[in-house]
């Protein structure tokens, strides 16, 4: 930790500096084309219908864990005009009902060469610490000419919801919420430095006065800076910088705060609450044919929050190393990751939690009929003394392993193809503190699935079997289950009908004991009696006569039946 911590010491150093030079600079769906607006068509459209239900059958102990009979219908339908689509769909059933109209939420993004035109409900990015991922209801412009870069938007980001006390449901009350921000940039997509601007408030007078509730208006202003530095044709830099002053309760009574540059007095008025936060990343990434290395460092203050960003991880200072390599023309690649990560950035806390963060990847392909991937992880978790000693007997260490491969034999010829694949590995928690204090909480997961494959090209009848085996040891005891399957599928009819049945059988095993065994079995039938028309016929059983697999001892069948209709785009003329 002390190596770290000198590197990170200058995120702290540069706090102020950074948030008075970007404050002073400031304070002087599927994107339509219009490019191509003439090759598209006026009017198209797709969706589908789908129709199921059937009977649950069960006998046995306990309740049956299905209703007696089953229903549901659901289906989407996209009108498109001039390449702009329209979707609606539905999903109503015994169990649920749902209707999406999306014109109630529903946006346009359009583009012309370097003009782009957000409306209606839409989402944008600026930096991940200002503006990112939220949707707004407004209007945004993005302008990216050649060596320029800008970027505008104001919107609603929360409708006013009112206080109901009365309501058997009472919904969460709710301010209503509206925001803009600009983004001001020089550059290209590999060289390129942008600075931004976001105003967050809501109004205090949108609804009634709340009563009993911890809902209070709040304000933001968010400002950031971002950018990319391409050193050579190998070698890049980018990094991310946020700071975010947030009044917590707009009907708090104002107060100088004197950690908020006064550069920023015109945009925010300051308050009791009010704080200003930081946050950051970096990384400088080296990329040729055969290897890319990228060492990657972040810190984000305790609490750090935008109202214009989606949620994220706070008090954590965290830096990483990425390597990975291609050798042998790519047929063997070789990764991972290692880094440190830790919380209490502000020395608040009584105690620092230090993560360990490993993990290592290789995979060997040497030909199409062969290749192996073996993967490795280890996360770790321990505590250190942060405000106060802490005490070892209580200190907690886990650290939580991984161990997996996979593999694969593949044989083809024009008569046939056979495939042969083996899964594997093992998954511990384990608990490192010397007096065990947590030991209950260890476990040791065990698995394994050989898997045999072989498909007749001439008709597509494909036959499987295979075993699987799994070993769960945890402190109340071990569990294991093994068995076997096998599996059988066709076409006929000219592939316009596929058959298959399917069958696993598991014996269970408690602390090594016979605990009885499961049984589960699927036949499926599928026609198509066309492009748009296609039935399909299940039937799904399960007998289970464990003890810990289940509560109970039971034997249940599902059957259902199914429809779908596939609406085709229109056609075109010939010409």
């Amino acid at each position: 930790m002390a190596v770290m911590r000198p590197c990170m010491g200058l995120f702290t150093t540069i706090r102020p500096i950074t948030f008075a030079l970007i404050a002073a600079s400031l304070g002087t769906v599927r994107a339509q084309d219009l490019a191509t607006l003439k090759d598209q068509r006026f009017y198209d459209h797709s969706g589908s219908l789908n129709l199921q239900g059937g009977p649950y059958l069960y006998s046995g102990t306990g309740t049956p864990r299905n209703q007696p009979s089953f229903w549901n219908a659901n289906g989407q339908y996209t009108a498109r005009i001039y390449g702009w689509d329209i979707p609606f769909s539905f999903n109503v059933g015994s169990q649920e009902r749902g209707y999406t109209q999306p014109f109630n939420r529903y946006g346009l993004s359009t583009h012309y060469k370097w003009i782009k035109v957000h409306i209606g409900y839409r989402s944008m990015k600026f930096n991940p610490y200002t503006f990112s991922g939220l949707q707004f209801y407004g209007g945004g412009v993005e302008l990216e000419p050649k060596g320029f870069r800008f970027g505008a938007f104001y919107g609603r980001f929360n409708k006013p919801v009112a206080q109901d006390t009365l309501a058997s449901i009472t919904p969460v009350p709710a301010y209503e919420r509206t925001g803009y921000g600009v983004r001001v940039g020089a550059g290209t997509a590999r060289n390129f430095l942008d600075l931004m601007m976001v105003k967050v408030q809501d109004d205090v007078t949108s609804i009634p006065d709340l009563v009993d509730t911890r809902t209070t208006p709040m304000e933001n202003l968010a400002i950031g800076v971002s950018g990319r530095v391409s050193i050579d044709k190998r070698v890049f830099f980018t990094f991310d910088v946020g700071a975010s002053a947030l009044t917590p309760d707009l009907l708090a009574p104002v107060k100088v705060i004197e950690e908020v540059p006064v550069s920023a007095n015109g945009l925010l008025t300051t308050r009791l609450g009010t704080k200003l936060l930081y946050a950051a990343n970096a990384a400088v990434t080296y990329a040729d044919r055969y290897l890319t290395l990228k060492v990657a460092a972040k810190q984000i203050d305790p609490g750090y929050r935008s109202l214009a960003a989606v949620f994220m991880q706070t008090d954590v200072r965290a830096i990483t190393i990425e390597p990975s390599v291609r050798l042998l023309t790519g047929k063997v690649r070789l990764g991972g990751t290692a880094g440190l990560q830790y919380d209490n950035v502000r020395g608040q806390k009584a105690v620092t939690s230090v993560r360990t963060i490993g993990s290592a990847r290789l995979s060997w392909n040497p030909s199409r009929s062969y290749g192996i991937d073996l993967n490795y992880a280890n996360y770790g978790i321990q505590q250190q003394q942060g405000l106060q000693v802490v005490n070892d007997t209580f200190r907690v260490a886990l650290v939580n392993r991984s161990y997996g491969f996979a593999q694969r034999i593949v044989r083809a010829s024009n008569a046939r193809v056979w495939t042969l694949t083996l899964v594997g590995g093992v998954q511990e928690l384990q608990d490192l503190n010397p007096y065990d204090t947590f030991s209950s909480s260890e476990n040791e997961v065990l698995f394994g699935n050989l898997n045999a494959m072989r498909v007749r090209t001439r008709d597509n009848l494909s036959v499987s079997g295979g075993i699987n085996f799994s070993r769960n040891t945890a402190s109340l005891g071990t569990s294991t289950l093994f068995g076997p399957m096998v599996g059988l599928s066709k076409q006929f009819a000219k592939q316009q009908m596929t058959a298959g049945i399917n069958v696993v059988w598991n014996a269970a095993y408690q602390d090594n004991e016979p605990a009885g065994s499961t049984l589960n079995g699927n036949c499926n039938l599928q026609y198509r009696f066309s492009e748009m028309h296609r039935f399909s016929l299940t039937v799904t059983a399960l007998n289970n006569e464990t003890s810990f697999a289940a509560s109970r001892r039971f034997t249940e069948v599902r059957v259902l039946g199914g429809y779908t209709f596939l609406l085709q785009p229109i056609k075109r003329p010939k010409p």
